[in-house]
């Protein structure tokens, strides 16, 4: 927060004050329009926020298609009724609106935590907060609406956590904790892009350490995976996914867009038998079975087993290092971040030969290679397909490892018996 009490007539002061707010009544005209959620939410927590959350009453699909045209947006439906949202994208943000079924107060209080109950109706109010959501927001607490909402749609007990993590100004009281681990069994009957949404933005959110061990505490890991039942090392991935997630709030950089590669790979750290060991298959499988798309799963896997590699080679033979650089290709960045992120887990500073590592790799990848693919080819008679990039593969190991700087040493590194599996050698 600001530092400021939010009182209902701070309240009013910040909302009437929007100017966004302001123009989005205007479009709308007349009628029962209220911002609601996690943007009025955050709004009232002083944090900058461009998305909507938008309660109806009336037709919420109308409302949305008359926002969208003056937008120049487009609208489109999220879910499926009783729980349809319309959604408007314009602006680079996007604007949710959904219809209030029957009378305001019972809409309140179907709603997961009091924080995210509070209705502002557009454009001068008042505010309704009919649960003691200003307060509790004020006190930092979150606090459940009712456990029978929790088990209505079982994804909040995931918001919940996901809460924990984006939202280090609020905490859950012992009654909601109870609450959550009570309903968590049902997110097993959850749509899987749902719970992978909020778990993305559990990975990135600055108290991520915190909500990973209150997920595990309470139980909400093992529903997702039953590895996660009294796993010994839910500290240091915890640890992990707060290192990793601080490399992702630095927006930029090599080591910014690899953490938000592999950090999904920390929810499959059991499955994979990290930290003793690291079984990429294992982990592909868990995070498909929570539900991540299969590349993204795979590429997360690969970069974090490539990571406990290149762990146990830093501080050893320089070339070797290198050669693992370039084996790992496109996946280093992020196998670097889980390897700095690692480090800090451990209460280490990240090696500093991460970014020597990485800023090396960046001047050897931008070198024209000795060898075209077509001429490695050539030269070894090999058809188009991955016995090609194979082969320029182990040349391009060879140059990491400083065996051949020239284009006469490529080409006889190439016709060497044994450098280059002969066409055929494999099945």
């Amino acid at each position: 927060m600001d530092g400021a009490r939010v009182t209902g007539h701070e309240a009013a002061r910040r909302l009437i004050a929007s100017a966004s707010l302001r123009r989005l009544a205007a479009m709308w005209g007349d009628g029962e329009l209220f911002l609601t959620g996690g943007a009025l939410r955050d709004r009232l927590l002083g944090r900058r926020q461009g998305d909507l959350d938008l309660a109806v009453l009336g037709d919420a699909r109308g409302a949305a298609s008359r926002v969208a045209a003056s937008l120049a947006g487009r609208c489109f439906a999220l879910g499926r009724p009783p729980l349809l949202t319309w959604r408007v994208v314009a602006e680079g943000r996007h604007i949710d609106f959904w219809g209030i079924a029957g009378e305001l107060e019972a809409d309140i209080r179907r709603r997961d935590f009091t924080v995210n109950a509070m209705f502002w109706r557009l454009p001068r109010g008042p505010l309704i907060d009919l649960v003691g959501g200003l307060d509790d927001l004020e006190a930092g607490r979150l606090r459940v609406i009712s456990p029978n909402n929790l088990r209505a749609d079982p994804l909040r007990v995931l918001r919940g956590i996901r809460l924990v993590a984006t939202r280090p100004e609020l905490r859950l009281t012992a009654t909601a904790e109870a609450e959550l681990a009570g309903a968590a069994a049902g997110v097993r009957g959850v749509a899987r892009e749902r719970i992978v949404e909020e778990l993305r933005l559990l990975l990135a959110g600055s108290a991520v350490a915190r909500a990973l061990r209150t997920a595990a505490r309470l139980g909400v890991l093992a529903v997702l995976r039953q590895e996660w039942e009294g796993y010994p090392a839910v500290a240091l991935v915890a640890d992990a996914a707060a290192a990793l997630a601080r490399l992702q709030r630095r927006q930029t950089g090599a080591l910014a867009s690899g953490a938000r590669e592999v950090a999904p790979a920390l929810l499959a750290a059991p499955a994979a038998g990290f930290p003793a060991a690291w079984h990429g298959p294992r982990a592909v499988e868990a995070l498909l079975a929570i539900g991540w798309p299969p590349a993204a799963a795979e590429r997360a896997a690969a970069a974090a087993g490539i990571g406990e590699r290149v762990r146990t080679l830093l501080g050893g033979d320089p070339r070797v290092v290198r050669e693992a650089a370039v084996a790992a290709g496109g996946r280093l960045e992020a196998a670097l971040a889980w390897v700095a992120a690692l480090a800090t887990a451990d209460g280490r500073e990240p090696p500093a030969e991460t970014v020597r590592l990485l800023r090396w790799w960046h001047r050897f990848a931008s070198r024209p290679p000795l060898l075209g693919g077509d001429e490695i080819a050539q030269v070894l008679a090999l058809p188009p397909g991955p016995r090609r990039a194979e082969a320029v593969l182990a040349l391009r190991r060879a140059q990491a490892r400083g065996l051949i700087r020239t284009r006469a040493e490529a080409l006889a590194f190439l016709t060497s018996p044994g450098r280059v599996d002969p066409p055929g050698a494999r099945c």
